[in-house]
């Protein structure tokens, strides 16, 4: 069983990732795109200041960063790109005094800062550039590094020149995209049941919340997919700092 600590580093990058990925792919498709964080109407509403080139320079950044995020290859280079963005969108709500949405966008840059603080042995270079620095690859690191990372990414370039020609096909794309993302990380062999499922079950949720207007039932199953997720999870840290009490008392045991 892996670490708590590996296994939400994953779920916060597939959290943020789709977050970012779905918002950007919204704009781009006119409002057309399933997503959780808006505003789709971005475009239309710069447009009248002449900036819809910008607007759509922004969403296609949204889905780039959370492309690399999901990745798991370069989920650093997501979470980095992604700070500026987080900060930039926190101004604009704080400035529009917009209610409720700083605080969502400041618990997204919260999240976003707990993924490089995680990471953060990799930037010591900066603070010391003249020291050798060793950095040793996690069990992190070494997610993505398979043919669905690229397959994924390569489907995300595809997906930016059909977002404004055919939703059908974005669609299509979005899925693919989704599949091979998830075979990134269950690929690994690390991982226990109980973590397969509940890195899938965020897979299943994206989906669903992609092609919520087919189904009138997408807001129940989205919930029991969540609601679940939730249970797995407080399951999984319970079992795990059990089964890490029980090995310290074991060697406790034997050193005496």
């Amino acid at each position: 069983m892996i670490k708590n600590k590996d296994l939400l580093v994953v779920l916060i990058r597939l959290f943020l990732g789709y977050i970012f990925f779905s918002a950007g792919m919204c704009k781009l498709t006119n409002g057309n795109f399933g997503q959780i964080i808006g505003p789709p109407w971005l475009e239309e509403a710069l447009a009248k200041h002449g900036l819809g080139f910008f607007a759509q320079v922004v969403a296609t950044f949204q889905v780039i960063i959370g492309a690399l995020l999901m990745s798991q290859r370069y989920s650093l280079l997501g979470a980095i790109m992604l700070v500026p963005m987080n900060v930039a969108i926190l101004t604009v709500t704080v400035s529009m005094n917009w209610t409720g949405t700083p605080y969502i966008n400041a618990f997204f840059l919260g999240l976003n800062l707990v993924l490089l603080f995680v990471e953060r042995q990799k930037f010591m270079f900066l603070f010391n550039p003249i020291a050798d620095h060793l950095i040793k690859p996690t069990l992190t690191d070494k997610l993505g590094q398979n043919k669905y990372s690229w397959l994924g990414l390569g489907f995300c370039a595809l997906i930016l020149v059909a977002a404004s020609y055919n939703l059908l096909l974005t669609n299509l794309l979005a899925l693919l995209i989704f599949v091979c993302l998830a075979l990134t990380v269950l690929y690994k062999r690390a991982f226990s049941l109980i973590d397969r499922i509940l890195i899938g079950l965020p897979f299943v949720a994206m989906t669903i919340v992609t092609f919520a207007n087919l189904s009138s039932f997408a807001v129940a199953l989205h919930l029991i997919v969540l609601s679940t997720e939730a249970i797995l999870l407080v399951v999984r840290i319970y079992l795990s700092s059990r089964s890490k009490k029980a090995e310290e008392t074991g060697m406790l045991a034997g050193n005496t």
